[in-house]
């Protein structure tokens, strides 16, 4: 498995390498910054829909993309009724990956449509600033091809653990479908999507089938501020008996600085 995450790793070295390569200086420049903060009933795990925090949280995550598909991200998770880096509601993720059309890297033909997204990040929990134990290596590859109405995806996700974690990562793998839709002028924004996913039983949990989904709805104030009125991603189990039909529901901001 430490051979599979590595490999990872190299191809998004790789894929970043070749994007700068296939591209002029100017597209090193910053194509968008956004921040988001939300305020939701509880902490799932995104991937499994295990429960981290089943108390309030706050998440915020600021996202820098540049113009050859290159993405920093650092992600945050803060309990509001507790003290900071004493539960896993307490969480910064440190991202650096690479998203974009195959065409983006110098693919032609019936391939270079096809999005590409793949990514490493240290999940820093719970105990925030001491790396190490309870820390996880998260990496992921998804394949994203676009049609009229919807879009349909596959993704492999790996889990690893830092040693003297004392419990092992695990891998997702999932087949999905989304849509996103806009009403009055894009005033109104929504997205929708849902995933079977099979969990290879990480963390000690189950293996197993689940669903994986997801809906918000968008106020775009301007175009460059916006309200989610309501963000949800919602589990619902299928052979695994270790997780029961569960769900988050945020409400929050978001602002696009460029």
């Amino acid at each position: 498995m430490k051979q599979l995450i590595v490999s990872i790793i190299l191809a998004s070295i790789l894929v970043t390498s070749q994007a700068a390569e296939n591209n002029t200086n100017s597209n090193w420049a910053v194509a968008s910054a956004t921040l988001q903060t939300t305020v939701a009933n509880q902490y799932l795990a995104f991937g499994s829909g295990t429960v981290l925090y089943n108390k309030p949280v706050l998440h915020s995550d600021l996202r820098v993309s540049l113009q050859n598909g290159i993405y920093f991200d650092l992600w945050n998770s803060t309990p509001l009724n507790t003290g900071w880096g004493e539960n896993y509601g307490s969480e910064v993720d440190y991202g650096l990956g690479w998203n974009g059309p195959l065409s983006k890297l110098g693919v032609v033909g019936p391939l270079s449509d096809l999005g590409i997204s793949i990514g490493t990040s240290y999940f820093d929990e719970p105990k925030v600033g001491s790396l190490g134990g309870g820390d996880t290596l998260y990496s992921h590859l998804t394949v994203t091809k676009s049609f009229k109405h919807l879009s349909v995806s596959a993704e492999f996700e790996n889990y690893l653990t830092m040693p003297e974690t004392g419990i092992r990562g695990g891998n997702l793998y999932s087949i999905g479908a989304s849509k996103s839709m806009s009403f009055f002028k894009d005033r109104l924004s929504a997205t929708t999507s849902l995933a079977a996913v099979y969990d290879s039983g990480g963390y000690g949990m189950d293996k197993g089938f689940l669903l994986r989904g997801f809906a918000e709805l968008d106020w775009n104030v301007t175009k460059k501020f916006t309200v989610i009125t309501p963000q949800l991603f919602y589990y619902i189990p299928i052979t695994v008996n270790d997780r029961q039909l569960d769900a988050m529901v945020y409400v929050g901001i978001r602002y696009k600085f460029w």
